[in-house]
């Protein structure tokens, strides 16, 4: 079941010096729901009314930010008449018996951070009837004990899973929304069930985590997960990638909010993430026809107010990016023009904390300069107990060069449908851990209509790698049930699929193919191979470098092997 967003909070936390040490300051201070993910990240659990004064008593945390949300980045379309099979989307259906088809993604690892998986669908069984799941963690189980080093959930080998499926045993973990069990069928299903909906990679092995889901963290009713969770999954699946020694493509198919630049990220501390053999792959973002998102650009000692109107929100989070060097003051006005303090640079990190009275919300604003992740400004305010109406933020340049600033709400599938930038940009909206540069960003290709989805969130230009199709295709879902489903997260499972035959034809062409099986070699493959239509100019906001297309790829690798 959903946690309620109110009763849990944690933190993402760079320290330094050694883990003893940071262990002993942290009990001290009565913190003890903690997990190490490598030596430099770790992620904190505390109750919700956890006074944040306390880490400025603890020497070793050089940097902390609270956890924030995340949401998925597929819609279940409930489409079938009008679905389209994956193979059929990407043409691989009209390729005959051939080199392209022989390839099956043998000796590759997908992995799937999301909603579980229906694991007892024959569609996730090879041939002998063994799981095709190596792993499975499930976050929010209590059946068994957690993996080791980790606070929550339920770990189960294959060898459970396998026993779960000879006593037809569904208890062990359960996919209640279905994106994670849609994303896995459209990247490995065997077609069991139906031979015209196998998956792209139906030889390659999945390992699973089920994300912990959170509820009504900003509108009533709506899912979201956290980063902390997110980021524990990834150390997880790390210590798998060590032990099974095989190539592992992994998928995000949550995202976080929108951005624009960033060079850095909490990823950046896993050193296994760019070893040989581990390749990461997102979806770009469902924004790109909402309005979460203003840009600006604004002088020295220049104001400019931004209005957005707030609708039956609970909560609300709004993040201000600098750039480069840039300084701005912020100040924040609220429906019945209560005028917050102006909130202004002081060194190190600065957390302020108010009251509207009038409309009864509580704030708080954090100003970090320079923002870890970018180098530049970010304010990040949070708005507790939101009044619906027409709120202004204020900006004002304290000491600025280049003068731009884009502002976001969070993902729009996490907020009302009214809450909006009065006069929003649908450009700079691909989800935060899409722009880093090891990173494969995927948007969505509409193959019904030749066209761009529209959803698909928009670069700038050189941040979106390719796109490829993603719009109501026909995969497995929930109690042995065909759905259709479109998004980013649909278009970046299709890519794992694709990635896992590369993967297979170096690993047999060339004995150097750890040289070739790093994130940016079969991005840059991936570029060299895909479709351009003639009337554009690539790289481009909304096509990246084009249109997936997998047999040119494939030749494409193979003239340079």
């Amino acid at each position: 079941m959903p946690i309620l967003n109110s009763e849990i909070r944690s933190y993402n936390i760079i320290f330094t010096g050694k883990k003893e040490r940071l262990i002993q300051s942290l009990q001290e201070n009565n913190l003890t729901q903690y997990i190490f993910l490598n030596d430099l990240l770790m992620v904190l659990y505390v109750e919700a009314n956890f006074n944040e004064n306390i880490f400025n008593n603890i020497n070793q945390i050089v940097w902390w930010e609270r956890s924030y949300a995340m949401s998925s980045l597929i819609n279940i379309t409930n489409n079938l008449l009008q679905g389209v099979p994956v193979r059929q989307a990407t043409d691989m259906a009209y390729m005959g018996n051939n080199l392209y088809n022989s390839l099956e993604g043998r000796g590759t690892v997908i992995a799937i951070i999301d909603s579980g998986i229906d694991y007892l669908n024959q569609d996730f069984l090879n041939e002998d009837g063994s799981s095709k799941i190596l792993y499975l963690w499930d976050q929010e189980s209590n059946y068994k004990s957690p993996p080791e080093g980790m606070l929550f959930g339920s770990e189960f080998t294959r060898d459970e899973i396998n026993e779960a499926i000879s006593n037809n045993n569904g208890d062990l973990s359960r996919d209640e929304i279905g994106t994670g069990t849609v994303t896995a069928s459209i990247a490995v299903s065997q077609g069991k069930n139906n031979i015209n909906y196998k998956g792209i990679a139906p030889k390659a092995e999945l390992i699973v985590v089920k994300l912990r889901s959170y509820i009504s963290l900003f509108k009533e009713g709506r899912i979201n997960y956290q980063n902390t969770d997110f980021l524990v999954a990834i150390s997880y699946i790390i210590k798998k990638f060590k032990e099974i020694n095989r190539p592992i493509i992994l998928n995000f198919t949550v995202g976080t909010t929108s951005g624009r630049d960033i060079s850095q990220a909490l990823l950046n501390t896993f050193e296994e993430l760019y070893q040989s053999g581990f390749i990461l792959v997102s979806g770009a973002g469902n924004q790109g026809n909402t309005d979460i998102h203003y840009s600006g650009n604004i002088s020295n000692g220049e104001s400019v107010d931004i209005d957005f109107q707030v609708g039956d929100d609970k909560n609300l989070n709004i993040i201000i990016d600098g750039y480069k060097v840039d300084k701005f003051k912020i100040a924040l006005i609220s429906p019945f023009g209560e005028i917050s303090p102006t909130i202004s640079y002081a060194p190190n990190f600065s957390l302020y904390a108010g009251k509207f009275n009038l409309e009864n919300v509580t704030y708080s604003i954090s100003y970090s300069y320079p923002w870890i992740s970018t180098g530049s400004m970010q304010v990040s305010i949070n708005l507790k107990n939101v009044y619906s109406g027409i709120w202004t933020l204020r900006i004002t340049g304290q000491n600025v060069i280049n003068g731009e600033f884009n502002a976001y709400l969070p993902n729009k599938n996490l907020i009302s449908d009214n809450t909006r930038f009065i006069d929003s940009d649908s450009n700079s909206t691909i989800t935060r851990y899409g722009l880093l540069r090891e990173v494969i960003t995927i948007g969505t290709y509409n193959t019904k209509s030749n066209i761009i989805w529209i959803g698909s969130s928009k670069g700038p230009a050189e941040t979106l790698d390719i796109v490829a199709p993603g719009v109501d295709i026909i995969s497995n879902y929930l109690d042995n049930t065909f759905n259709t489903a479109t998004g980013t997260g649909v278009s970046s499972s299709v890519v794992c699929g694709v990635i896992a035959l590369l993967i297979e034809f170096i690993i047999n062409q060339t004995e150097f193919y750890g040289l070739s099986i790093y994130s940016e070699p079969i991005k840059t493959y991936l570029m060299l191979g895909a479709t351009q239509k003639p009337i554009y100019t690539y790289p481009n906001t909304s096509y990246g470098y084009g249109i997936l297309n997998y047999q040119n790829t494939l030749q494409r690798i193979s003239e340079n092997l």
